[in-house]
């Protein structure tokens, strides 16, 4: 089961992306297609899927604050992907990938896991060297560390692989982290009606593990999170599956002491606006952060909060999620050394991974 935190999968999908189709020079702009137009298109195609997935543009609200403000933070990682060094991507190939974005679905789509045009070629570049995106390497997978712009050329993940972040699992595999534990290992996503435990067997996106007990390894079942406003949900998923964060929905219950209700529509909030979970026995709704905004509580146990801005482009940010800010994607906080948690936003450019 997928969490709604460090607005991971838009960031992985254009790292995939950006090694799609047959190889070709670095940068070409086959068929006229310039490579500032094929960006501006695929950028288009993944910010439009994702308002697709969710209701009433929650997810790109929630994450940039406008679908118009995913496409121009997500283009220009990927025109600076396409004269990168040993790369496989052309202007030609993202078209093609863009062709095929009305056919992809959104459990896909949410769980990386790209078909056709749109999965990465093998570029030149062998394992060990430096790279910025999946289709400069010959094995296809760029390691990027969870706070880094630019990583090495790795073999494919596979199950089993130790992580400690989704991005270590490469495509259409989960990071399940045990409870209290720093690192996982990749899984493989369980499709619904398959047995699922939060840490170790994680259910693919749009589905919920229901009726699992993690405390004694007892499994549940993968079933269809609640999609709708007004359908039935339960906020511990013993009776029931949960709501979808994605598209924009929480679990209200109709009872005090019971997690056993209704979904409904999740509230956008500005900076300096009260976040969390609303009212008390029952919970009356709940409010996050626009624009890329963290929800910061002066202690971790609080119900609710003040929403923080995202940290701009060579700002100062913090990838603590209980301190922040954290950066508005696709940049990432990158930190001033291997144990710290504070850092800079920086935006992708793979052209100078080196």
């Amino acid at each position: 089961m997928r969490y709604p935190i460090e607005f991971l999968s838009l960031g992985l999908v254009l790292v995939n992306v950006l090694g799609c189709g047959s190889s070709s020079s670095p940068g070409s702009s086959d068929a006229g297609t310039s490579a500032s137009q094929a960006c501006a298109d695929i950028a288009h195609a993944q910010c439009e899927k994702r308002e697709s997935c969710s209701i009433g543009s929650f997810y790109n609200n929630y994450n940039y604050g406008s679908e118009a403000e995913c496409e121009t933070r997500v283009a220009p990682p990927c025109v600076s992907g396409l004269s990168a060094q040993g790369t496989g991507q052309s202007a030609s190939n993202l078209e093609t990938c863009v062709a095929e974005y009305a056919s992809y679905s959104c459990t896909d789509f949410r769980d990386n896991n790209p078909s056709g045009a749109c999965v990465p070629p093998a570029g030149t570049r062998p394992v060990g060297s430096a790279c910025g995106a999946n289709g400069q390497c010959a094995s296809t997978f760029c390691h990027l560390a969870q706070r880094e712009t630019c990583g090495v050329c790795a073999a494919l993940p596979q199950v089993g692989t130790i992580c400690v972040y989704e991005g270590d699992c490469g495509r259409n595999l989960d990071c399940a982290i045990p409870s209290g534990s720093a690192s996982g290992t990749c899984a493989s996503l369980v499709a619904n009606g398959g047995a699922c435990l939060t840490g170790s067997m994680p259910c693919q996106a749009g589905l919920a593990c229901v009726g699992e007990t993690v405390a004694t390894n007892t499994t549940g079942t993968c079933q269809p999170q609640a999609s709708t406003v007004g359908a039935a949900c339960d906020r511990a998923r013993k009776t029931a599956a949960n709501c979808d964060f994605e598209r924009g929905l929480t679990c209200v219950p109709t009872a005090a002491g019971s997690g056993v209700g209704t979904c409904q529509t999740m509230t956008l909030v500005a900076v300096g606006q009260t976040c969390g979970v609303l009212g008390t026995s029952p919970i009356t709704g709940e409010a996050v952060c626009n624009a890329g905004g963290l929800c910061v509580k002066a202690n971790a146990a609080d119900a609710t909060g003040t929403c923080v801005a995202a940290a701009k482009d060579g700002a100062a940010c913090n990838s603590d999620a209980t301190v922040g800010p954290l950066c508005l994607p696709p940049a990432k906080c990158v930190a001033t050394s291997a144990v710290a948690t504070s850092g800079t936003c920086v935006v992708p450019d793979a052209t100078q991974c080196h």
